[in-house]
């Protein structure tokens, strides 16, 4: 027959990002003197599908929100992954917040005036609805995105999440005052069931069917229906004038039987769930950088994150560490000899492997953690440390790493500590099925292994790249400047943003917009038939496109990152030997274009999809429509596509012809001598005919119906990256 402790570590469960409920456990013979003061009084039991429901439609809630919001927010931030990472730290704090009110309410506070408390707090939220920010909290582009990004969750969302946040703990607590059998426990499967099914549902379902704004409308409706059911359980409590008796006599007994905690273990429930937490942010950034900012790539190393805690604490015949560790070695190698692989291929195996590499990590941190659990009478301040660590590990990458690193250090650092935790688990697993570790009888060997760590990982926090002249890290990325003795370069992420030939040629107009390119066969074009041009330029790079400007000219250069403007400026010279008039405006380009009432442009350059993350909402129907607003009759609007992973092209097209624009696409080949690459622009004007007749036009591909047919059309409610990934290897 299982004991009770067996009992609870077959069924605890956690719900949430990186906490697990708190402590609403009760000591075995403290429930029963409870049941029995509760049953004497006579109180009419709530319904158990009514706990029920609350716990499966708070942790719905909980994890459907993050996605939805963060949608909502990424067109304002410039499409950077740095606004999921916000977000997910933002969430992961309110949630720790969330879960030690519960605790406090749950301690100090008799039945009664708990109902009383968590029912004007739920009144309250719905108050606070509907969650989509209306466009006054549009940036304005000076200010820092992160914090503004900060306070406008906490204005739109914050109160509903923490109370969302509070639900499991509360929930269950409240569940003990009328039922002592499992079936209190059972609210953790739910509560795990509610969360998986809110994220792996977004992607698949919410986010092809429903437009931004209807997600929005639909969690606020839901969150609705939850304060009814979650009101329910709160008024049944107005009942229990007075915390029970039993409970409060038998404190002093029940804290006279815990036993002495070892500080190690202290240091276990914070340390390991706090690197977990790291490993998810980390994680996450890379494969969004690498790919594209979208919510599915969000979604699925936070599923594997939550799939974690469910296998570790729903029962320990799960957890085999050397079968794990091995696996997740595999991994590791894979990535080592990911060079080998085609080039078209590297791009999904890679991604692949580091969420492989997530996965087996936070099930060896999370299974140990599992493992130490406390007793029952310790289990409060074991869930809450837990949270604790799952609040420092955001804290650390979103916070304290972009204050500390000029790049993404924090990646190889993190690979190196897994490595680690991947070895030791390997090493000290006595065999292939073995359920523990024998931390003991190997701990010279885990010293050892820990030390290495720690000697690789500051060689790599101290070496320095020598052809990095420059390079700096804000909300928007890392950007590099590279120099060798021919050329100079600046490079974001693993992007090319503009080269410079050093010496005489340095005024060559180089990488993606070099003569024979289409925007080059484009300005030089129009040039030779309109006197003076104005241009009007989204995406800076190093500035290469003012190679082609006139004195008789002007350009209007759109740029979001201070830090490209600053060392445009500093490291290269194509504007300050520029001949036109040129301005500067600072923010997201589409923002900004919004706010130029006047502004009516010969030529309307969009240079902002070469790098892996795009930037989607300016490439949507409503996007397209705007830029036509702002070109003159015969304007052309030269848009550059050039991406390592997807094919903008057809779509392009498509939201081309559906705002009256002919479409071409103009493709060049790359010249080591001119330090060009390969490029793809599309040209759009409303012009004649005659427009592509001529010989610069030459070799412009039209496109076929069976490509307009077949293209993906976004709008700003709608948009899926997943419809113009490159799938061809």
């Amino acid at each position: 027959m299982p004991t009770f402790d067996s009992t609870l570590q077959s069924t605890a469960q956690p719900s949430a990002v990186s906490t697990l409920h708190p402590d609403t456990f009760q000591d075995a013979r403290k429930v029963e003197e409870s049941s029995k003061v509760e049953g004497s009084s006579g109180v009419k039991a709530t319904p158990w599908f009514v706990f029920a429901m609350a716990t499966l439609l708070g942790a719905f809630l909980v994890f459907q929100v993050q996605p939805v919001i963060s949608k909502c927010v990424l067109p304002w931030f410039g499409g950077t992954p740095a606004v999921w990472t916000t977000c997910l730290l933002f969430f992961q704090v309110l949630l720790f917040g969330g879960y030690l009110y519960a605790h406090c309410l749950r301690r100090f506070l008799p039945p009664a005036v708990q109902g009383v408390v968590h029912l004007g707090l739920l009144i309250v939220a719905a108050f606070s609805l509907p969650i989509h920010p209306s466009d006054a909290w549009k940036p304005i582009g000076t200010e820092d995105p992160t914090w503004t990004l900060l306070m406008l969750l906490a204005a739109h969302v914050a109160l509903p999440y923490f109370v969302l946040s509070s639900t499991g703990p509360l929930v269950q607590a409240w569940l003990s005052y009328e039922k002592q059998d499992r079936s209190v426990y059972r609210l953790y499967a739910l509560s795990n069931a509610g969360s998986l099914v809110a994220l792996l549902s977004y992607p698949f379902v919410v986010e092809p069917w429903l437009s931004v704004s209807q997600q929005s409308q639909f969690w606020s409706l839901a969150f609705c229906l939850f304060v009814i059911v979650d009101g329910w359980i709160a008024i049944g409590l107005f009942r229990r004038r007075s915390r029970q008796q039993a409970n409060v006599s038998s404190d002093t007994s029940v804290n006279a039987e815990c036993s002495a905690i070892h500080p190690a273990a202290y240091c276990t429930w914070v340390a390991l769930p706090a690197f977990a937490s790291m490993m998810l942010l980390v994680i996450t950034t890379h494969v969004c950088q690498d790919i594209a900012v979208i919510p599915f790539l969000w979604v699925v190393p936070l599923s594997l994150y939550l799939m974690t805690f469910i296998i570790s604490f729903d029962s320990p015949t799960w957890y085999r560490p050397k079968l794990i560790a091995g696996m997740t070695a595999l991994a590791f190698v894979v990535i080592g000899i990911i060079d080998w692989a085609p080039a078209s291929a590297r791009m999904p195996i890679e991604a692949v492997s580091y969420l492989f590499i997530l996965f087996g990590v936070c099930l060896l941190c999370h299974g140990e953690t599992a493992r130490s659990q406390p007793s029952t009478n310790h289990l409060t301040l074991y869930y809450a440390l837990i949270s604790c660590g799952g609040a420092i590990g955001g804290l650390t990458i979103a916070v304290a790493c972009p204050f500390l690193f000029q790049d993404y250090r924090e990646l190889p650092v993190a690979m190196l500590v897994s490595m680690g935790i991947v070895a030791m688990a390997f090493m000290n697993a006595r065999t292939w099925m073995a359920k523990s570790c024998d931390w003991k009888s190997s701990r010279f060997l885990s010293v050892g292994i820990s030390c290495l760590v720690l000697v690789v990982s500051g060689w790599t926090l101290a070496n320095e790249r020598s052809d990095t002249i420059d390079q700096r890290r804000n909300f928007f990325g890392v950007l590099r400047v590279e120099q060798d003795e021919r050329r100079i370069q600046l490079v974001h992420g693993n992007t090319i943003h503009g080269v410079q030939l050093r010496g005489e040629n340095h005024a060559t107009a180089t990488s993606y917009y070099g003569t024979q390119s289409g925007i080059g066969q484009t300005i030089q074009r129009m040039q030779r038939e309109q006197p003076c041009l104005q241009m009007g330029v989204v995406g800076l790079g190093c500035g290469v496109l003012a190679t082609y400007g006139r004195e008789e000219d002007t350009m209007d250069l759109f740029e979001i990152n201070s830090a490209v403007v600053d060392i445009a400026k500093e490291h290269f010279t194509f504007l300050r030997d520029c001949s036109s008039s040129v301005r500067h405006v600072l923010g997201d380009g589409r923002l900004l274009l919004e706010r130029e009432d006047d502004a009516k442009y010969d030529l309307l350059v969009l240079d902002a999809f070469s790098s892996d993350a795009i930037p989607a909402h300016l490439l949507t129907l409503e996007a397209m429509q705007l830029y036509r607003s702002k070109l003159k009759p015969d304007g052309v609007l030269a848009i550059h596509l050039s991406n390592n992973h997807l094919d903008l092209v057809p779509l392009t097209h498509r939201l081309a012809r559906h705002i009256g624009l002919d479409s071409r696409e103009v493709r060049s080949q790359a010249d080591e001598v001119t330090c060009t690459r390969s490029a793809r622009w599309v040209i759009a004007t409303a012009r004649s005919e005659t427009f592509w007749d001529d010989e610069s036009m030459a070799t412009a591909i039209e496109p076929t119906h069976e490509i307009l047919d077949q293209a993906p059309f976004w709008t700003d409610q709608h948009h899926n990256l997943a419809s113009v990934l490159n799938w061809t290897l």
